[in-house]
């Protein structure tokens, strides 16, 4: 497997770290923050200067004010100003971390207009030498693995249902029902029996239907797939369906049971990506071989999880994960979605949600991940900020590779584009 690693190393872009922002331009201005280094990669104890652009039409902008503020990823400390600017630029400098991790500058400028313009850069210290805020449990795997064998007990009792798919006559489109498994599985029509790599496919978070599209999407690269429901409810109803569920009973539904590990949502959507890869495995299109499982955010988190856990898995792709160093305020610093651990009135983190919380971190996870593992972070990502995720990676003991990308939580544009083509690829060789 670390030779197709090797390959995909060679597609992606050979900088450490791009230089972060994500432009905003409106009423003929247009608002930049980038870092005063090109790849954005600075020590600890260097000094992190943040410069300002503001255009109109192309011409630069002098005298107007814009407001500003840094931040240690999200987290405190905080500063906050305005700054106003000469020939077109500002710059905030002043910035010292001494210690691995963040920060993130925020610029903000209103147009004559009233437009706002929002403009963010981020600057990375030392990342690959931020260490998880708590230490792994001692009971973690021992306890995953009691829950695997309870899992292990519970017969699928499989039904598969054709489903038709106009929208792409060359794929092969299915529902599958496992109990409270719920599941759409495509593979290229044609494909012969121990023919097609197998891939899962995990949703990010909220509550709808198993995407038919996207096992579609990844069908058509000669695989055959499965993504399944996070929540085991039945596939292609009304949108409707599913906003009324996400706005009624499993609103929030991540911080459901979060005081205790046996009782968290969690724990259910981990033994339905078991399921998953238990499903998947007994068609009769896969090659007996190979196993991937490829996600985003939620996705992202499960992705890692599925690698720590099931020896079958063989690729883990996560992008942009949730679920990293969820007890980082232990040393003052930010979390991951969805901040699982609150304070008590006395200030000081509910101890029931904390101990719950560590057997669903990542950063606990990932240490025993044994399988090649490509990994997506977002620079300017407030949702799993940048110093969780790498709290994370760099417990991975595996060969590894991490890919920046520009902006934040939702990646679009080319920062998108280009991890979605690198996957591509990778599968693609994969076979080869």
């Amino acid at each position: 497997m670390t030779k197709y690693l090797s390959l995909l190393l060679g597609i992606l872009p050979t900088a450490p770290l791009c230089a972060q922002w994500e432009l905003n331009e409106a009423d003929g201005y247009r608002l930049i923050v980038v870092t005063d280094r090109p790849d954005a990669l600075y020590a600890r104890g260097d000094e992190i200067r943040f410069i300002v652009t503001l255009e109109k039409d192309g011409a630069p902008v002098s005298g107007d004010r814009v407001a500003w503020c840094v931040t240690k990823d999200t987290w405190d400390p905080k500063t906050e100003g305005q700054v106003a600017m000469r020939d077109g630029k500002a710059v905030l400098g002043g910035n010292v971390l001494h210690e691995p991790g963040f920060f993130q500058c925020m610029a903000r400028y209103a147009t004559p207009q009233g437009t706002e313009l929002h403009a963010m850069a981020g600057a990375a210290v030392d990342p690959e030498q931020i260490a998880p805020s708590m230490p792994e449990p001692k009971d973690f795997m021992s306890y995953w693995k009691r829950e695997i064998k309870k899992q292990a007990k519970i017969p699928m009792n499989i039904r598969v249902t054709r489903v038709p798919y106009p929208e792409d006559p060359s794929v092969e489109m299915f529902d599958i029902q496992a109990g409270n498994f719920s599941a759409c599985y495509a593979y290229p029509k044609g494909a012969a029996d121990k023919s097609l790599p197998a891939l899962v496919t995990l949703n990010g978070a909220g509550v709808k239907s198993s995407r038919l599209y996207w096992a579609a999407y990844w069908a058509k690269d000669g695989l055959c797939v499965l993504d399944f429901n996070v929540h085991g409810l039945p596939n292609g109803r009304p949108d409707s369906y599913y906003r009324q569920l996400e706005d009624g009973e499993l609103h929030n539904y991540f911080l459901f049971g979060r005081d205790d590990r046996n009782t968290m949502f969690f724990h259910e959507m981990i033994m339905r990506l078991l399921r998953a890869i238990d499903v998947i495995t007994v068609q009769p299109q896969w090659d007996g071989e190979n196993l991937i499982v490829q996600g985003c955010s939620q996705g992202g988190a499960q992705a890692i999880i599925a690698g720590a856990l099931d020896p079958r898995v063989d690729l883990v792709c996560s992008e942009i994960p949730g679920m990293c160093d969820h007890t980082g305020m232990l040393v003052d610093r930010v979390s991951c979605w969805p901040k699982l651990v609150t304070n008590t009135p006395n200030g000081k983190p509910d101890p029931k949600r904390l101990e719950a919380a560590r057997y669903y971190d990542l950063v606990n996870f990932a240490r025993h991940v044994k399988v090649p593992t490509y990994v997506t972070v977002g620079m300017i990502d407030s949702v799993c900020p940048p110093t969780t995720v790498y709290a994370m990676f760099n417990q991975l003991p595996c060969d590894r590779h991490i890919q920046q990308l520009p902006l934040g939580h939702v990646q679009s544009g080319e920062g998108e584009n280009n991890s979605r083509r690198a996957m591509q690829e990778f599968l693609r060789r994969k076979r080869e």
